[in-house]
């Protein structure tokens, strides 16, 4: 009896690890509609940037037929020579997409290039696609994290063509780019306040790290935080609120502050000396939480605020946690070490649970979509880039695992 009960427990580890496993790729063919350096060179690029993410093959598209239903994805490539136009298009189970520009001659055009063409795809996979429980959404060589998704509009920061850390917006159903001209300072943690009027994030802008916010319309730049302090990872509360953490003491600790944009005032919400105090969010109703680095211990492990500004572990384990994010509910969201690396986890009325165990790297920064349906985070593998799970299939992909596995 107890060899047989060894043996289960053994097939169930084997199990729960192939169900984690790693990616499971989606299948792409693409088909080459002339036989011009330019497209020959896209197709080869897009196979090797979007490797992650996709199993691709190549093929000339007079040559011999293939069964399309093998594939997850059929793209297209063609130059028209005589408009100098170079397009990608294709579809996919749910929808299409097509991204075109003028053609180029260098290796940097053919770069982004397929890099637009790979993420003007998964805009399209992620607004209509049927078949995804993750998706990697951006694929440029460097750069891009801190995600944060509202209206259809990702906010992310990326280094991508001038090597500097700056804002984008994309613009998922216009397949659109646009960035905040910042270059000659690094921004980090974006968020978008709910009624889409205001980004904050932290900048050197000013010659240290602060927190400003930027008005979407008129442009303009507002500087929230002290001149002689540092500031760290804001957060919008509501419309008029915004959370952040800021330098105490010449930076032995930090503390949660929240600055009110309609009465211009600033307010210190904690008093706690032992612990460095990063990303506040609303969760819980009126609750804040944060991660916290232990003075004695450096553990990191995420803390709530109640409603009388008493601080208390809420994750307080062996593994260290951090980046927690939540948009007010019962849920939240945060970046735990699983002896390996570290993870996306979902705590929900005191249990957690593994988003990302089907990726073997380090995992960070999460986000919610306002939905909850979908999670936002960066993936570091040979590079960071962002990635967006599908809440609701991987909760019916594990009742559907555990189900076949009992029966």
């Amino acid at each position: 009896m107890i060899k047989k009960i060894l043996l289960v427990f053994a097939f169930i580890s084997i199990a729960l690890g192939s169900f984690s496993a790693n990616l499971s790729k989606d299948n792409m063919i693409i088909n080459l509609n002339d036989n011009t350096w330019i497209t020959n060179q896209i197709a080869e690029k897009i196979k090797n940037i979007g490797s992650y993410m996709y199993n691709i093959k190549i093929k000339d598209a007079m040559s011999n037929s293939i069964n399309i239903s093998d594939y997850d994805v059929t793209m297209n490539i063609f130059t028209n020579s005589k408009e100098n136009i170079t397009i990608a298009f294709g579809y996919f189970d749910g929808g299409g997409f097509s991204y075109s520009e003028e053609s180029g001659e260098t290796d940097d055009w053919v770069e982004k290039f397929a890099t637009k063409t790979l993420e003007t795809l998964s805009f399209q996979r992620f607004l209509y696609g049927e078949n995804w429980d993750v998706l990697q959404i951006t694929f440029w060589k460097g750069v891009d994290e801190y995600p944060v998704f509202q209206n259809n509009k990702i906010y992310l920061v990326s280094d991508r063509y001038i090597g500097n850390r700056e804002i984008y917006i994309f613009d998922f159903e216009e397949a659109t780019e646009k960035k905040i001209p910042l270059e000659y300072s690094a921004e980090y943690f974006p968020d978008i306040s709910p009624n889409n009027e205001y980004l904050a994030f932290q900048t050197t802008l000013f010659g240290k790290w602060d927190i400003v916010l930027y008005n979407l319309k008129t442009k303009e730049i507002q500087r929230i935080s002290p001149t002689d302090k540092n500031a760290y990872s804001p957060y919008f509360y509501d419309n008029t609120l915004v959370l952040f953490t800021m330098d105490e003491d010449s930076g032995q600790w930090t503390e949660v502050w929240v600055y009110d944009l309609y009465y211009h005032k600033l307010e210190k919400l904690t008093e706690s000396k032992d612990l460095l105090k990063f990303r506040p969010t609303k969760w819980d109703g009126n609750k804040i939480s944060f991660y916290g680095v232990d003075h004695q211990t450096a553990n990191m492990n995420v803390y709530v605020v109640d409603e009388e500004n008493s601080i208390s572990p809420l994750i307080a384990q062996p593994n260290n946690q951090t980046d927690n994010w939540s948009n007010g509910s019962e849920l939240l969201v945060y970046s735990e070490f699983n002896g390996t690396y570290f993870s996306i986890y979902e705590y929900d009325n005191g249990e957690k649970r593994n988003l990302s165990g089907m990726l073997t790297n380090d995992c960070f920064y999460p986000t919610y979509t306002p939905d909850k349906k979908y999670v936002f985070f960066t993936n570091y593998y040979s590079e960071s880039d962002i990635f967006v799970i599908n809440r609701e299939k991987i909760n019916v992909n594990e009742q559907s695992y555990w189900s076949d596995l009992n029966n």
